[in-house]
């Protein structure tokens, strides 16, 4: 069997492969620059190549497979952020007044249970929204979706769990 070396991950496939079976991405595009050649074996190249196809020469090591818009996923994800701790602390601040409410307490007892109560509330919105802080840090592709399943169904276990589920799932576009 003919093999070949996948320019994106350099796992070795099948010669006649148009996908890759271990990062998928689509191989077969023409050269893009014809001047790019292969210091060691002088086949062309392309200039997004990581190896070279014919000997396997190793021109670049790739950049944790990230892509241009994953600088774009990370900063979308810091409002869930902000939005989780200023929601803590509306909710803490909520609790705080509910329950002192008629009593008679001192600034420094409010602060206590104030700050208890933010601890509280900001874990608890953290573990109910982890499975959109996952999609969001690992650049899934369906974060959206995971973020609405998360936010409208997450308070059943089960939608908690389907969220968690889709956000662990492979971001890779394989067809079985």
């Amino acid at each position: 069997m003919a093999t070949k070396i996948c320019r994106y991950c350099g796992q070795i496939i099948d010669r006649d492969a148009q996908n890759c079976e271990y990062c998928g991405r689509y191989l077969m595009k023409p050269h893009d620059n014809p001047d790019l050649i292969c210091t060691k074996c002088k086949a062309p190249v392309n200039t997004d190549d990581y190896f070279c196809q014919k000997c396997g020469a190793i021109f670049r090591i790739p950049e944790n497979n990230e892509d241009e818009h994953s600088i774009q996923h990370n900063i979308a994800g810091i409002p869930y952020h902000i939005g989780i701790l200023l929601t803590s602390f509306a909710v803490a601040f909520a609790v705080t007044v509910f329950c002192n409410v008629g009593k008679e307490t001192t600034i420094g007892g409010d602060l206590v249970f104030f700050s208890i109560a933010f601890v509280v509330s900001e874990i608890l919105l953290y573990i109910y929204f982890l499975p959109s802080i996952i999609a969001i840090e690992n650049n899934h592709t369906n974060a959206c979706l995971i973020y609405i399943c998360n936010l409208l169904l997450g308070v059943t276990v089960v939608g908690w769990f389907v969220a968690l589920v889709l956000a662990l799932q492979s971001n890779s576009n394989k067809r079985f």
